[in-house]
């Protein structure tokens, strides 16, 4: 046999796996409407208005605050001056969380000079500036700041990390106040504070503390005792790593179960693998994840759907000429750059970057917050075209608190377990999708789905169909998002766009199976204006025509919905 066709041909499949599996995103920056410039530093996930679709605050410098509205097909328009939110100062890091479990999500602003925020959620688009009231005023620059439910009352508490100052750990009083705890609680920090995380390293069902520090400062990890109080773990965990650290994201890189930890720092990122006995082993150099850039925020991701966590990271590439990376989980303990030459390297001043699927396609996107004074905020859109299933889960608390922060999920399928926790605060100044995201690879059925809710309710579900987003509400069961892919209006048009006040807008579309359809007209504040059932349509193309009572000029928005499907059109009138 003459062998060397079979080497060239061993050869020229090497060369197409590896091909295959470059990052595969597109910077959707401009269509989605988002690429303002400035100095952005932040991002944090959060459906405020609950219409299903994950919106954006964007933390600035110098310039005011943006709240990007999600309005389908991965487009966002800003709605921080009419909602309230347009904070306009020095903002680091934005958090959100439903601080008074009335089932919306409010939002908490860390500020570098100027004194914190707290937006209570009016449950009608719009916020209100009750910081005094609640007592959250603090006044130091602050760095992180992070929500979850340290004693397990049924109410989010507040921890904000600061630079050269002492931290606060305000515990949530039910009533919409606050009370500093930090000291009662042992959770003091007076370094050059960064980063930091709620998370479960020792799963035994309460909220750790991770703080990483720039400056050489040692990081500090506080296991939570139970009852309200912490102790410093640090040096037995070997979690105390020293160095300019920056953000820090939890992941569980090889599926055992145990969360373990990416750090970046300038220089040398870390990578602490859980050991499952409360120690962390430095396994960097053998993962090969060690970016010597200017790192900034972090993310664990799983970027392909194939069942393993993946993590990306920003550079400031301006401090130092090193691109952001994505690193690509090889399912060995060890990961691959699959970033280069890609839009992901992005050569931008890199600060926050947090993780959703925002146009829910089952693939988890990226935004990236960049700090340059003409750099523009970046949306990667994922675009895998590989076959992997994937699920995605929302929480919803009733005994524990409404968001399910810190709730613990584990799937299992085919004889594989994954793991993760719902989080509000991570990487640097930013915070990822509430909603729990799990590449599934060739399973197109998941056996088990565990929940260990916040206050200790343990549930489970068998036998649960792959490619679905799932709504999972605490001691209620299981419902169905009915997110599949297929769409139901094609051929849509709008016009005319842009139209004067007193012009009758013609809408057409096809519809591809029967179904009840609607029209909704909003302002861009998200008050609904015109209301119009159609009743059930027949497959086919239909037309509808409209005019607004008495409009003032300005941008409205076009919803047209079925039972569970909908698409969102802007509207611009003169």
């Amino acid at each position: 046999m003459n062998a060397k066709p079979l080497l060239t041909l061993c050869f020229t499949l090497t060369i197409l796996f590896l091909q295959a599996q470059n990052a595969n995103f597109i910077d959707y920056s401009e269509e989605a409407g988002i690429d303002n410039s400035g100095k952005n530093y932040g991002v944090a996930f959060g459906d405020y208005n609950n219409d299903g679709m994950e919106d954006i605050y964007i933390s600035r410098h110098t310039l005011p605050n943006l709240l990007y509205k999600a309005i389908g097909d991965g487009q966002f328009i800003d709605v921080a001056e009419q909602a309230g939110v347009a904070f306009s100062g020095n903002t680091t890091v934005s958090t959100w969380g439903d601080i008074d479990n009335d089932g919306d999500l409010d939002l908490y602003l860390g500020n570098r000079i100027e004194t914190n925020v707290l937006y209570l959620n009016n449950g009608n688009g719009t916020f209100t500036d009750i910081t005094e009231a609640a007592g959250v005023n603090s006044g130091h620059s602050t760095r992180a700041v992070l929500f979850g439910d340290i004693d397990q009352d049924s109410y989010i508490d507040l921890y904000v990390a600061n630079m050269n100052a002492p931290n606060y750990l305000y515990h949530n009083n039910g009533d919409g106040t606050f009370t500093n705890i930090v000291e009662e609680a042992n959770a003091q920090d007076f370094g050059v504070a960064m980063g930091s995380l709620f998370f479960d390293y020792d799963n035994d069902g309460d909220l750790d503390l991770y703080l990483t520090h720039d400056a050489n400062q040692p990081n500090i990890l506080y296991r939570n005792e139970g009852d309200g109080t912490f102790s410093n773990t640090s040096a037995f965990s070997g979690a105390n790593i020293a160095a300019q650290g920056m953000g820090v994201d939890f992941g569980d890189i090889n599926n055992d179960g145990q969360l373990d930890l990416y750090i970046t720092n300038l220089y040398s990122n870390e990578l602490l693998l859980n050991n499952g006995d409360g120690t962390f082993d430095l396994v960097t150099e053998t993962a090969n994840v060690g970016d010597m850039g200017m790192g900034w925020g972090t993310v664990w991701l799983d970027c392909d759907n194939d069942g393993k966590h993946d993590i990306y990271m920003s550079n400031d590439s301006y401090f130092t000429p090193f691109a952001n990376i994505l690193y690509q989980n090889n399912g060995d303990g060890s990961f691959t750059n699959i970033s280069e030459g890609s839009v992901l390297e992005s050569m931008y001043g890199g600060y926050g970057v947090a993780a959703a699927d925002v146009n829910r396609d089952g693939l988890i996107d990226l935004f990236q917050a960049n700090s340059g004074t003409n750099d523009h905020n970046q949306l990667f859109l994922n675009q895998s075209q590989n076959q992997n299933h994937w699920i995605k889960l929302k929480l919803k608390g009733t005994e524990s608190n409404a968001a399910a922060i810190g709730a613990r999920v584990t799937i299992h399928s085919n004889g594989t377990m994954q793991v993760d926790e719902v989080c509000a605060g991570s990487g640097y100044a930013s915070q990822n999708s509430f909603l729990l995201h799990f590449g599934l690879a060739g399973q197109e059925v998941v056996d088990l789905i565990e929940i260990r809710w916040p206050n200790g309710l343990e549930e489970s579900y068998e036998n649960i169909t792959a490619d679905q987003a799932y709504t999972l509400v605490e001691g209620e069961g299981i419902l169905s998002d009915t997110e599949d892919n297929t769409p139901l209006f094609t051929g849509i048009e709008l016009y005319p766009v842009p139209a004067r006040k007193e012009q009758s807008i013609n809408l057409s579309f096809t519809l591809q199976h029967p179904d009840n359809v609607s029209v909704e007209i909003t302002n861009a504040a998200g008050q609904i204006i015109h209301h119009h059932l159609l009743g059930k349509l027949s497959i086919g193309q239909h037309q509808f025509n409209f005019q607004l009572k008495d409009p003032k000029p300005g941008v409205y928005f076009c919803r047209l919905s079925g039972q569970d499907h909908f698409r969102t059109m802007q509207v611009i009138l003169h």
